[in-house]
């Protein structure tokens, strides 16, 4: 720790102020991820509980399209998506998969991603550099000015990876929480004498609110099975792009209950009642590891200062005498 801290202090000009400056952004960055990773929850609960109104549509005049700008765009994500599928297209096909997760569903998103993580990597490299060539004191080292140069140009080039494995737990958690409303909804709609097809194509309009993400997959479905797909086929793509093994043991129970004739309202009713009861255990797993996860931020930052108080008047007396 010594050791980063002088590190950064070479890079100032006088004081350790920007060190100290630095420190407090790293502290209110950690103090507030939680609240950002935490607004999907809250997203969650005010779709819960949002009385929806039946509004007209207000029409906007809509900007002339920049032709030109939107060209150079389309023609860039279109060379880097080309370029990194002649160059790795099994880490394409994976980084495909997991923008569908995350909720991008057109097929220029790979193209996109790349352009923006090669922006964020010579973006904080440029700005790194510039840093050191400005504030920079004559007693910095160039291993030391280029090796801040280097780890902001990594953090850069991760850092959007981070951004989208973010974004498809805020997704699986969306999924996980609709899912058993979708069934319930199903078991509504196959008591009414409802086919699969029909069920999962009604279900998918009424959850369009509630949970957009989970009703655009399910539209998705709908328009698979319009298209001649059969529905196991429909429901295990279905599983791949939402991620949860729920959605395959639900393939996996309509194939069962098709084979062997049993009552497919019975079946769905189970599945979502045992969905529903694994939810609450992983709550409450969740729940009992509080304690234990509170344990080490109590030891890092409370035990040292107590241990200060404690310890420090002791220390004045003794020096006095």
């Amino acid at each position: 720790m010594q050791r980063v801290i002088e590190f950064l202090a070479s890079l100032a000009p006088t004081s350790l102020m920007p060190v100290a400056v630095l420190l407090l952004l790293l502290g209110g960055s950690a103090v507030a991820w939680p609240l950002v990773v935490a607004k999907g929850d809250r997203n969650e609960v005010k779709r819960r509980l949002k009385v929806e109104e039946a509004s007209k549509p207000v029409e906007q005049a809509e900007p002339a399209p920049r032709k030109n700008s939107n060209a150079v765009r389309e023609k860039a994500v279109k060379r880097a998506q080309e370029f990194y599928a002649k160059s790795d297209p099994e880490n394409v096909a994976r980084l495909r998969m997991k923008l569908i997760q995350a909720g991008y569903m057109e097929p220029r998103a790979i193209g996109a991603f790349f352009l923006i993580r090669f922006a964020a990597f010579i973006g904080l490299a440029l700005g790194a550099f510039l840093v050191n060539h400005w504030m920079a004191s004559a007693d910095s080292t160039m291993t030391s000015r280029w090796s801040f140069v280097i780890l902001s140009g990594a953090a850069g080039y991760f850092l959007p990876g981070l951004v989208l494995s973010q974004k498809v737990r805020e997704k699986m958690r969306e999924y996980r929480n609709g899912f058993p409303g979708f069934m319930d909804l199903m078991i509504v709609c196959s008591d009414a004498g409802m086919s699969m097809e029909a069920g999962i194509e009604r279900v998918s309009k009424e959850l369009a609110k509630t949970y957009p993400a989970l009703s655009q997959n399910l539209q998705l479905v709908s328009l698979e099975l319009r298209a001649g797909r059969s529905l196991d086929d429909a429901l295990k793509a279905l599983a791949d792009r939402l991620s949860l093994d729920e959605v395959r043991s639900f393939a996996t129970l309509l194939q069962q209950s098709k084979e062997l004739g049993t009552s497919l309202s019975g079946a769905l009713r189970v599945f979502s009642d045992e969905m529903r009861h694994k939810r609450m255990s992983l709550a409450e797993e969740k729940a009992h590891a509080l304690p234990a996860k509170m344990s080490v931020p109590v030891t890092v930052c409370i035990l040292p200062v107590v241990l200060m108080i404690a310890i420090i008047p002791i220390i004045v007396k003794m020096t006095a005498h």
